[in-house]
């Protein structure tokens, strides 16, 4: 179970997760628009998903996913995993998540389609809103298609790298990941050094590496929206060749 942990990231804030918000978020597209980033003979289809959003546009997600697996594409997906084998060096490494953004949404998702909230913003639930389906509902199949993320326990250990060890304290430790999160969170420089450079930064240099590295000269990637832009910055480090087709 816990190496096909999805951890999904919450990253509402009371002023983005607003009417406004929702119309240039994405979450109301009615279909996905693929990228196309090409260099030499290798071609890449980024598929920028959206974790909240209506049913028709997962729908659509999963008829270019089962297109392009006919195509002989090689697919790249996001889920960010662990391969701990002891449930509670797990726990220690999502504890040490929380401290550092103040949550740990992981598997439940963060949309609430009963009382019709995105985080604690309000939606119109004439939208039919319904968080991101599992990777079979995405067409994706496991067996064959590659994912191209890291591990939970490398995420935090890489910052842990740079800033040292994540401090727990006694609120952290009794406070079990299910229970709301009423403790001290680091302070707001890591938080934002952790979403910018690690759960984007690091994320997006991993990806890159995967394509780069991939034998295929067809790619499909099928990851979060907001990682698009770094990824194409990263490729451009490993080969200024690659450009963006419009």
């Amino acid at each position: 179970m816990m190496r096909s942990l999805l951890v999904l990231f919450l990253v509402c804030s009371s002023l983005s997760c607003s009417p406004l918000w929702m119309h240039f978020s994405g979450v109301l597209e009615e279909k996905p628009e693929l990228k196309v980033l090409s260099h030499a003979e290798k071609e890449v289809l980024f598929l920028p998903i959206h974790h909240i959003g209506q049913e028709s546009y997962y729908e659509e997600v999963k008829r270019i996913t089962d297109s392009l697996d006919q195509q002989a594409y090689t697919i790249l997906y996001e889920q960010v995993s662990t391969g701990l084998r002891e449930m509670e060096d797990f726990i220690l490494m999502a504890k040490k998540f929380r401290k550092l953004t103040g949550s740990f949404d992981a598997g439940t998702g963060y949309l609430d389609t009963v009382n019709h909230k995105i985080g604690s913003m309000d939606y119109d639930p004439k939208y039919q809103l319904m968080n991101q389906p599992d990777l079979v509902g995405l067409g994706i199949d496991t067996a064959t298609a590659i994912r191209a993320d890291i591990l939970l326990e490398d995420l935090i250990l890489a910052f842990e790298k740079k800033h040292g060890t994540i401090q727990l304290d006694s609120c952290d430790l009794e406070t079990d990941l299910e229970s709301d999160y009423l403790c001290n969170a680091s302070n707001s420089d890591l938080e934002t050094d952790f979403r910018k450079n690690f759960i984007l930064g690091l994320r997006n240099e991993n990806l890159a590496r995967h394509i780069v590295q991939s034998e295929s000269e067809k790619i499909f990637v099928i990851y979060g929206a907001s990682h698009f832009k770094g990824l194409k910055k990263e490729l451009a480090k490993l080969n200024s060749a690659w450009v963006e087709l419009k």
